[in-house]
């Protein structure tokens, strides 16, 4: 298994995440590290299609987080199962934290340098991770949106790396619209939490419909033919969303990672994403993830600059 990207990180890459927000990255992960996350996922598929619960979060986590413990016992519902049974989504968040292929993967692999090298950051930690799989013949998309506003944190270097574990064609990526991450807006999220919590409207609008504007020529949508490895690295304000699944023989099975850089504080909104082990109670608005005792353990440094480049010597 690779620590280091295989293709190594490119100028050319570096440039097209600022410019655009988003960068295609190239043979990151080798065969090794894709085959072993996809025998990891295929356990978890089993016991969705056979009706078991998922989710193994330690007791403490859930215990001290009310929030995270109601997510966590919707998402494992038979209703919701049972769901995304009938539509062919499936997927499942978090997986790090219990199972031994997710955790490795996430310490280990070359992903925290990928991310660390393309976004400019001295040091990069790992943050949570989700499954996305829609089966062969898929017809759900994925709406528009930007993760930024369903983040509890202020900064900007907290994107995404989508990395694929089948071959995924052009029209079922994750698609993106070039430029957005200078668009500053706070949209209102669809989280779990966003549910209970007033929505106004006039200060918190709506994600824009881009199906809408796919014939504005100022409007640049970017998407992939991908091979398994390879990976799009996503700034947390651009605008993506994603195509069906028109395969009718094959699976499309991605791998969202989420990752911590060096300007991220705490901002723990009442509509934000749960964090696994740090409740929202819990959470100092302005502290750095690092800055509590434990703070490793939950969010461990997986890439530092400086190492990498004593190493290089």
């Amino acid at each position: 298994m690779n620590r280091h990207p295989l293709r190594p990180i490119s100028q050319a890459d570096i440039d097209a995440y600022a410019r655009d927000g988003v960068a295609c990255l190239r043979q990151v992960f080798d065969r090794d590290w894709v085959n072993l996350l996809l025998e990891a996922w295929s356990k978890i598929r089993a016991d969705i299609d056979a009706g078991k619960p998922i989710y193994h979060l330690p007791k403490d986590f859930l215990d001290r987080d009310p929030k995270l413990k109601a997510e966590i016992e919707a998402a494992d519902s038979p209703a919701r199962k049972t769901d995304k049974a009938k539509t062919g989504f499936t997927g499942c968040k978090y997986m790090w934290h219990w199972d031994a292929a997710f955790r490795k993967f996430a310490l280990e692999s070359p992903g925290g340098e990928a991310v660390g090298r393309v976004m400019g950051s001295n040091a990069v930690r790992f943050y949570w991770d989700q499954m996305f799989v829609k089966d062969a013949g898929c017809k759900v998309k994925t709406y528009w949106h930007a993760d930024y506003p369903a983040w509890p944190v202020t900064g900007e270097m907290i994107p995404s790396l989508w990395i694929a574990l089948s071959p995924i064609g052009k029209e079922s990526c994750v698609e993106t619209i070039a430029g957005t991450h200078n668009d500053k807006t706070m949209q209102w999220p669809r989280s779990f939490n966003s549910r209970g919590v007033d929505w106004d409207k006039k200060e918190r609008p709506d994600f824009i419909d881009y199906e809408k504007l796919r014939g504005d020529p100022a409007v640049r949508f970017l998407a992939w033919d991908m091979e398994p490895g390879d990976a799009i690295l996503i700034h947390p304000r651009v605008h993506h969303g994603g195509g069906d699944n028109p395969d009718s023989a094959r699976d499309r099975i991605a791998l969202s990672t989420r990752w911590i850089g060096d300007d991220i504080r705490w901002d723990p909104r009442p509509e934000a994403v749960n964090t696994p082990g740090l409740p929202h109670s819990e959470m100092v608005k302005g502290a750095r993830p690092g800055d509590r005792p434990g703070d490793d353990a939950l969010f461990p440094v997986t890439w530092r600059r400086e190492a990498a480049a004593q190493a290089a010597e």
